[in-house]
């Protein structure tokens, strides 16, 4: 069992605040502490009873370190609590680099204004002890100051403190401290800091309550953008109450680089240049929590550039800040409406790659797949089949399907490759009359009488069509696809899922095929010569007759490498393949020489090669 489950069981059945006194009074033996002196420490021990089965599961943890204390104490959080004031418990390594990369002088002011129980505190007090050689009670007088909106978060600070001090041979008093318990966004503040770190709340709009939404809408620029979070204002607040030669220092999610709630951050940063430097953990995880982070510094410099390092695959956490550098990225050339954060080197090949030829946005139209919103409904496996018509077993029985009423479909998703998307033998009940660029539902009457089996199907499926969009829309008639999107679009194409390792571009040669759980790049038909007069201005790679080559080039380790630069990505390395992020993709002029080779190369090093040397990358992707 780890040390947070093992926690977790105890808090279903001890009271919090018994859990507490024990693991500190455990900390206490271990270190063999004389705490009588300590006015915070005797009051919480002073009417302490050992309780016999708590000490016992609690011996078999390692509490003789107060970092590894202070982490125990963090996860005696209630859970709803931990959602409502967004926790995400910090490793002690990142606090402690947040801190070396601040720097704080020997008599600046630090403030943690979201503090918890005293991870940043701790690492503060390491970094003033081995820097300056400065007694414990002295720092935590001059230098420490912190703000947590929950009391037991204050308590337990001072307590940690206070046994920092003891480790010390130093008595803290309760007038030493400089903790407030309250909302560092609501309080008067009247100070300015040196140094600011810490980890604020990272707290969904929808999360908040409706008061909370108001008072921050009108109190803080950072969030006027839509779904909003509320670390958002902690970097507004920082920036705030920054000295004029301040620094922060903030772990926080990295979505705000790219995402539609993050434009109001992204746009006070641009505006005040207070931006200094990012080190990206991008898909791998630091938290216990599915939260991807980033550790950002401000200052009330004016910054021009910002500068990024990114973690690699091969790097765990602690490694990648050990060595993390940072190129420059320069504020003017960011994309306010979404940032594209590089190294050097990559600035460079990726520059050269959305250069080089024509984006892809402009040779193909690039399309999002239909939606049913209720695929289990419209599917059908065309692989069983009875005296020409499909069938389909449900809960309510076996059911005839007829084929007229089919057409192929692909759940992107599923295909590993090509060879995938060739056995295909999924279909998709198409309730509609499809003519040119237009669709328009069949008239029930009429269905009814040209498909009565799938009728009688989708009839017996009615209540789950009606309740799609949680009934919020009304369909008509009932068996219509839940969004009109791609209905009637048609044509040869390439298949994308929208996440993915590396590029997944599958070809699906049926014109009428519809897919889902990803994109389409449609091709334009061939024109000849006789029949345009501008044929020769056409891209010849945006047409159908060249789809194989277009397939290998979007299969490429230059594509590979553009997308994991310039994409996002989730859990375990998966980039996004959305639209927004393949567009700005060109395909070069080849001539016709190089398109003869292209189609002969075969083996996957040589096609990436040849590619690496047309696109004029100058050094090759991993």
């Amino acid at each position: 069992m780890t040390e947070k489950k093992y926690i977790n069981n105890l808090m279903t059945m001890y009271d919090v605040s018994l859990i507490e006194n024990h693991l500190i009074y455990i900390f206490i033996t271990e270190n063999k502490l004389e705490y009588k002196d300590s006015q915070i420490i005797n009051e919480l021990l002073s009417e302490f009873n050992l309780h016999p089965e708590i000490y016992s599961q609690l011996s078999a943890l390692d509490i003789s370190n107060l970092k590894q204390l202070e982490n125990y104490l963090e996860l005696l959080i209630p859970k709803a609590d931990r959602k409502l004031n967004g926790a995400f418990f910090t490793p002690n390594y990142i606090a402690d680099f947040i801190i070396k990369e601040t720097c704080p002088g020997k008599d600046e002011k630090c403030l943690d204004p979201s503090c918890g129980s005293g991870v940043f505190l701790i690492s503060l007090l390491d970094y003033y002890k081995k820097t300056f050689d400065k007694g414990i009670k002295k720092t935590v007088r001059e230098n420490i100051f912190g703000a947590d909106i929950l009391e037991y978060n204050i308590r337990r600070a001072k307590i940690i403190l206070s046994l920092y001090g003891l480790l010390n041979n130093e008595i803290i008093e309760p007038n030493d401290f400089n903790l407030y318990c309250a909302d560092a966004l609501r309080r008067e503040w009247n100070r300015r800091f040196d140094v600011i770190v810490g980890n604020p709340p990272y707290i969904k709009f929808q999360d908040l309550s409706d008061e909370n939404r108001e008072y921050l809408k009108k109190n803080w620029k950072t969030i006027d953008n839509g779904t909003f979070n509320l670390y958002f204002a902690f970097f507004e607040l920082g920036y705030k109450l920054l000295g004029p030669e301040g620094r922060l220092g903030y772990i926080t999610p990295n979505n705000y680089f790219t995402s539609l709630a993050g434009l109001s951050l992204r746009q006070y940063f641009t505006q005040h240049k207070c931006l200094a430097k990012i080190f990206d953990f991008s898909h791998k995880k630091v938290f216990d929590a599915q939260t991807y982070t980033a550790v950002s510094f401000i200052n009330r410099k004016s910054n021009d550039s910002v500068l990024y390092d990114k973690i690699s695959d091969e790097q765990k956490p602690d490694e990648f800040l050990m060595s993390a550098e940072g190129s420059e990225n320069c504020l003017k050339n960011l994309n306010v409406k979404q940032w594209r954060l590089l190294k050097t080197q990559e600035q460079q090949n990726i520059k050269s790659i959305e250069t080089i030829g024509t984006p892809i946005s402009q040779l193909f139209n690039i399309a999002v797949g239909i939606a049913t919103l209720k695929d289990e409904v419209f599917f059908v496996d065309g692989s069983k089949e009875k005296k020409g018509l499909f069938f389909k077993e449900t809960g309510k029985g076996m059911f005839f399907i007829e084929k007229d009423i089919t057409k192929p479909v692909y759940k992107i998703s599923k295909f590993k490759d090509q060879e995938g998307i060739e056995k295909n033998t999924l279909r998709i009940i198409t309730p509609y009359h499809i003519s040119g660029s237009s669709a328009s539902p069949i008239p029930e009457v009429e269905f009814k009488d040209k498909y009565p089996h799938c009728y009688q199907f989708l009839l017996s499926e009615k209540k789950q069509l009606e309740n799609r969009d949680k009934g919020k829309t009304v369909f008509k008639p009932f068996y219509v696809w839940g969004r009109t999107q791609g209905i009637a679009r048609s044509g040869k194409k390439i298949l994308s899922p929208t996440f993915s390792k590396h590029p997944r571009f599958l070809f699906a040669p049926e014109e009428d095929a519809y897919y889902t759980n990803g994109y389409g790049i449609y091709f334009s038909k061939d024109v000849s010569k006789n029949d345009s007069l501008f044929s020769e201005l056409i891209h010849p790679m945006s047409k159908e007759a060249n789809v194989l080559l277009v397939q290998k080039i979007l299969n490429s380790a230059v594509m590979d490498y553009y997308v994991s630069k310039t994409s996002i990505s989730i859990q375990g390395g998966f980039p996004c393949y959305q639209k927004n992020f393949i567009e700005k993709f060109t395909i070069p002029l080849f001539t016709a020489e190089e398109m003869d080779k292209l189609s002969e190369l075969s083996d996957t090093n040589e096609i990436d090669q040849f590619l690496i040397d047309k696109y004029q990358i100058s050094t090759r992707p991993n």
